[in-house]
């Protein structure tokens, strides 16, 4: 987490900042790996490989900044609890000079650069080359003509359902199907450098006979605003076979396979390209016929506005909507005895927020926004409620309350209570508390008319570590084996040419590498991957021969996909 974040704040122009937590990151884990191996060396080396020569340059070609980082790293580190300094072993013996060692490096490393000045003039020069490749990954990422990323999954879900809908009416599709089309589903989706979908596999499942899919294609163009504009979608043929079975060699089913059947001219000519900028202006007129606000509220003559929110909540073990996106909540203390409030909580995150008072506290209304799904736990049910997301298509749009989101805050408060936000309360590990701050031993008021564990989706998979768990208690998962890891070597070795390499002593020839079994699943069934399963909780998954890829997000997870001998995750480029 910090490597990434010593990455996006050397993005952002941080380059203090970046250098600091990539040292943090650096030392930390450079303890972690001597009592946890694993894949953490491999990762460790991935970070060094990335995100050092973007951050590395600002410290050596300057070695005063580098004595100042260093000094405010060290500081840091000793002001602050590391599991792995503590532990017994690392008090004595050969840890104990490891780590003497690591933290010798780092305080040499001011003098270091002092006492070089041809590593600093060269710093000074690839600083200029990072500088460059920055700004090429700005410009690749948020120039003109990309897609803003946080619309990216709204966008991708869009041209899923686009798909989706041509796959079920399109009369092609509607004739191999025999008649009647019971069901669609988009499997799996190539993307374009804009990261939307421009081929996408759909299942198609006749009400009666066998299944098989639908080749579509989107073509997509993105507005000034970086926004998604047009999308035009095309049928470009139906198959029999489903990712699993077809060759690794092919790069377009609808060419290689010879049983592919392709939809002539006048048929494609009978179905109208799918608008997405049509449909979207559609969506607005309609969303513009219900008024952003309440119905009937009467507001007390004296009353404060305060908003309170985070970008998410502290994490919990289910989700409660099929975003993919794992569950937070935010507990909500409101404290103002001299005046009637009305709140405005807002958070990116699918979340809960579970809300108390204190006695003398009254809450006159509650605006609630975010981009996900939101909850409202513990509030009287005869209190005003307004609940306006993006994934709810609110009145009102979304919103969601962060010290760096502010600007829409005072307009959407005139909009809807007539005045602009007295104060604004950020949220911190899913705790926030509005208004004055609480007096030791207040018991907060709260109703159990609604609680947080109602909104539990348990249609949607548990999230995290916990998810990967359930799904081996119901067989769609099971621990990976070095047999396992063993078949996913020979593999790849039966598939490419053998290399004319001599063999080494004590090992014979070089085999491919195989897949680590830290946290390793085998994939026995359809699945989908549980959301969270990022850092630590990332995982590694083996898919054997025969067996469907996961859905969803495998966020900072390895795949290794026997039917394909493609492997999909940062893991993948170390092994």
């Amino acid at each position: 987490m910090l490597f990434h974040a010593a990455s996006a704040e050397r993005i952002a122009g941080h380059r203090e900042e970046a250098a600091f937590l990539y040292l943090t990151a650096r030392l930390r884990t450079s303890r972690q790996i001597l009592f946890e191996k694993g894949d953490r060396p491999q990762l460790l080396s991935i970070m060094l490989m990335t995100s050092g020569p973007l951050v590395m340059p600002i410290l050596e070609a300057d070695p005063e900044l580098a004595r100042r980082v260093v000094k405010r790293v060290i500081d840091w580190d000793s002001s602050t609890p590391d599991p792995f300094r503590e532990r017994e072993a690392a008090k004595s013996g050969e840890i104990a000079e490891k780590l003497a060692v690591i933290g010798a490096g780092l305080a040499r490393l001011p003098d270091q650069l002092r006492d070089d000045p041809a590593r600093v003039a060269q710093a000074r020069k690839a600083l200029g080359e990072s500088e460059r490749q920055i700004e090429a990954s700005y410009a690749q990422r948020c120039g003109p003509g990309t897609l803003d990323p946080a619309d990216a999954e709204a966008a991708t879900k869009r041209i899923q359902s686009a798909a989706e809908s041509l796959a079920r009416t399109h009369p092609f599709v509607v004739a191999q199907a025999g008649g009647e089309v019971k069901s669609v589903n988009v499997g799996t989706y190539r993307m374009s450098h804009g990261s939307l979908p421009t081929r996408l596999t759909v299942s198609v499942s006749p009400a009666s006979g066998k299944a098989f899919y639908a080749e579509v294609d989107a073509e997509a163009t993105i507005t000034p605003e970086r926004k998604l504009g047009g999308v035009k979608m095309s049928l470009a043929c139906v198959t029999d076979l489903w990712i699993g079975q077809r060759d690794a060699s092919w790069k377009n089913v609808c060419a290689d396979d010879p049983k592919a059947r392709k939809p002539s001219a006048a048929t494609t000519g009978e179905l109208k390209p799918f608008d997405v900028a049509a449909d979207e202006k559609s969506r607005q007129n309609a969303a513009q016929k219900t008024v952003c606000g309440f119905a009937d509220l009467k507001l007390p003559e004296q009353f404060s506005v305060f908003a309170a929110g985070a970008y998410s909540g502290r994490e919990i073990a289910f989700q409660i909507d099929q975003s993919g996106h794992q569950g937070t909540q935010i507990d909500v203390a409101v404290n103002s005895p001299g005046k009637p409030v009305v709140l405005m909580l807002g958070a990116y995150e699918p979340t809960i927020w579970n809300i108390g008072w204190s006695p003398q506290t009254r809450i006159a209304a509650v605006l609630v926004g975010g981009y996900h799904r939101q909850a409202v736990a513990g509030l009287e049910p005869s209190t005003p409620l307004l609940n306006s997301s993006y994934d709810n298509k609110g009145a009102c749009g979304y919103f969601y309350v962060t010290p760096d989101n502010l600007a829409p805050l005072n307009p959407l408060s005139k909009r809807v209570f007539g005045r602009g936000v007295d104060m604004v309360f950020p949220a911190t590990n899913g705790k926030v508390v509005i208004g004055k701050p609480l007096a030791t031993g207040v018991s907060l008021i709260t109703s159990g008319a609604i609680v947080p564990e109602s909104f539990h989706d348990r249609t949607a998979p548990m999230a995290g570590p916990a998810g990967l768990a359930d799904a081996v208690r119901k067989g769609l998962l099971r621990k990976a084996t070095a047999a396992d890891a063993e078949a996913w070597s020979e593999a790849v070795m039966q598939s490419n040419p053998q290399r004319d390499l001599p063999p080494v002593a004590g090992k014979g020839v070089l085999r491919p590498p195989k897949p680590g079994l830290f946290n390793a699943y085998v994939v026995l069934k359809p699945f989908t991957y549980p959301s969270g399963l990022y850092g630590g909780n990332s995982a590694s998954f083996l898919i054997p021969k025969g067996v469907p890829k996961p859905e969803g997000n495998s966020g900072h997870s390895s795949v290794y996909d026997i039917n394909t001998l493609n492997c999909q995750g940062a893991l993948c480029s170390a092994r």
